[in-house]
């Protein structure tokens, strides 16, 4: 993977407090971005590096994680990076480092922090710098953006060429078994009663992208980190999000624990339970899209950028969505 020419990286470090001589030792940990260990004698610290596509996806990854996480360090909130600079022109973001790795058994306690953190960020809501922060990046502030959400997802698909091999088996799974399950999640959702508008006052700050993928644990503690859609969001497509999560899935008890701990600290609870029952699918579908995202070539150099390997990239990613499929979606065939 490409990284910053060496002297422009200095300079940007000098600039916010890091003197080298350093080393820099890829993390490889993002899927949209390169992330980096930076360490010396002094201490240690985190350099993202963020992929701007040259056309098509123009969304700042930037300077929304900057963004959200300089109001969640002026907000108090803790157990995640906090932000030492950043540079546009280059694309960086120097943070700080947090220890630990990612979890690999989810117990309960798990999410309760997971929950927890939730609650933290949103006590801030009310604020006036809360009220700067954008929409999270595919936010759903209505009942029918959480269906647009998907049938665009499922469109894309469908408009990719379907060419030979993996990528024609690929398609023949979006047209055979995607497809038609949506179809038949539609006609259900809309014979479906009580579908209010989304009040301001209902929405929450979310993470977006949250799950234990981008967790650190160390010491039975949970740090947070990967901000790059963060921002204003119907809460019961985070928690929708929480339970589709396929890089490190949680059960269906646990999502229920959850769902049941942060809406006790929200308003509108019965309201949110609904409308994660009837919209679960809706998400698992989006999940089981996005799990093939390696078929469009824009995703595809996005993840080559992040440092992934693109050697037999998506059978794998072809195969996790069959599996996903199975597990979650069959049932609703």
């Amino acid at each position: 993977m490409a990284t910053p020419a060496v002297e422009p990286l200095e300079l940007f470090c000098r600039r916010h407090g890091v003197t080298g001589p350093f080393e820099l030792q890829p993390i490889r940990a993002g899927r949209n971005s390169q992330v980096s260990l930076l360490h010396n004698r002094d201490g240690r610290w985190v350099l993202k590096h963020y992929y701007q596509p040259p056309g098509g996806d123009r969304r700042d990854r930037l300077g929304v994680e900057y963004g959200f996480l300089e109001f969640l360090k002026q907000a108090g909130v803790t157990g995640v990076p906090v932000p030492l600079g950043m540079d546009r022109a280059s694309n960086l973001a120097l943070y700080s480092y947090l220890p630990g790795r990612r979890p690999e058994v989810i117990h309960s306690w798990h999410i309760s922090q997971a929950a927890g953190f939730i609650l933290q960020i949103n006590r801030s809501r009310a604020t006036p710098q809360a009220a700067l922060l954008p929409p999270a990046s595919d936010a759903c502030l209505g009942w029918q953006a959480h269906l647009d959400l998907t049938e665009s997802r499922i469109a894309r698909l469908l408009s990719v060429d379907p060419g030979t091999g993996v990528a024609r088996e690929a398609h023949d799974f979006v047209t055979s078994r995607l497809s038609p399950l949506w179809q038949k999640v539609q006609i259900e959702l809309a014979a479906r009663p009580g579908r209010a508008p989304l009040q301001p006052e209902d929405r929450i700050l979310s993470p977006s992208d949250f799950g234990f993928h981008n967790t650190l644990e160390h010491e039975a503690r949970l740090s947070f980190v990967d901000f790059e859609y963060a921002g204003w969001d119907d809460p019961a497509k985070l928690i929708c999000d929480f339970m589709c999560q396929p890089e490190l899935p949680i059960t269906g008890a646990q999502g229920a624990q959850f769902m049941r701990e942060l809406l006790q600290g929200l308003p509108g609870s019965e309201e949110v339970e609904q409308r994660v029952q009837a919209l679960l699918p809706v998400h698992r579908l989006k999940w089981c899209c996005i799990l093939l995202n390696e078929f469009r070539m824009e995703d595809r150099k996005r993840r080559e950028h992040a440092g992934l390997a693109s050697d037999g990239l998506l059978a794998t990613q072809l195969g996790k969505a069959k599996w996903y499929f199975d597990k979650h979606l069959a049932a609703w065939s």
